[in-house]
């Protein structure tokens, strides 16, 4: 794998520097989130401002179908909290991989759920890989971006396996302007090779660095 690059290396001792401090909180507008989730209690149980730790706690209550899609609002709740658009995007995969559609969204998530805490992010996300390619409609507008922090946070909440870190597009980025070496990252389903290159390569720098793979991935969103 490449050498830690300088820009993180120095994104790194600046972290270092002010104490490590963990990321920061997200206010949410909970009333925007109600139009949309009116029937779900979830709402009234996720703190406001809402940060990892906030998610991380119902992914550690996930042993169901209905509180693995608690966990994905709360997901979406903290990845969306600054943006309108999130309660309409994160119902759009509901509604569209709903049994109405012959589709068990919830049941779903919780297989998810479950191969991620016991086989790790990287067997999570082949499968995904996997499903969609006999079904394309199979997670129907859930992209990567969104799916790597529902996995990510389910192997967080799992003492089996190590935590795979979030792959979004600020990530994807980021890699392109500072780390061509490791090639291409695709944030698509079309394959899991970008998903486990970038996790492997998160997990070596992590440790030269003497931290946790996904706080790597939090010093590249830091706005530095």
């Amino acid at each position: 794998m490449p050498a830690v690059p300088d820009d993180l290396r120095r994104r790194f001792q600046r972290w270092d520097a002010e104490g490590r401090p963990p990321q920061e909180a997200f206010v949410w507008i909970k009333e925007n989130w109600g139009r949309y989730f009116r029937s779900h209690s979830i709402l009234e149980a996720l703190p406001n401002p809402i940060d990892r730790t906030g998610v991380l706690e119902r992914f550690t209550m996930v042993n169901d179908p209905d509180s693995a899609l608690d966990a994905y609002i709360a997901s979406y709740v903290w990845g969306y909290a600054q943006a309108n658009i999130g309660p309409y995007r994160a119902e759009r995969v509901i509604r569209l991989n709903t049994m109405e559609n012959g589709k068990n969204f919830a049941a779903d998530l919780f297989e998810l759920a479950g191969i991620a805490r016991t086989e790790g992010g990287n067997a999570a996300f082949a499968y995904v890989v996997g499903k969609r390619q006999s079904n394309r409609k199979f997670f129907d507008q859930w992209g990567p971006a969104f799916a790597t922090k529902f996995i990510s946070f389910a192997t967080k909440a799992s003492s089996q396996v190590p935590t795979t870190p979030i792959m979004d597009s600020i990530v994807v980025d980021w890699f392109g302007d500072h780390c061509e070496e490791i090639g291409p990252l695709w944030l698509t389903w079309y394959s899991a090779s970008s998903y486990r290159r970038y996790t492997e390569c998160m997990a070596e720098w992590a440790e030269e660095l003497g931290i946790e793979p996904e706080q790597v991935e939090q010093l590249i969103f830091r706005r530095d």
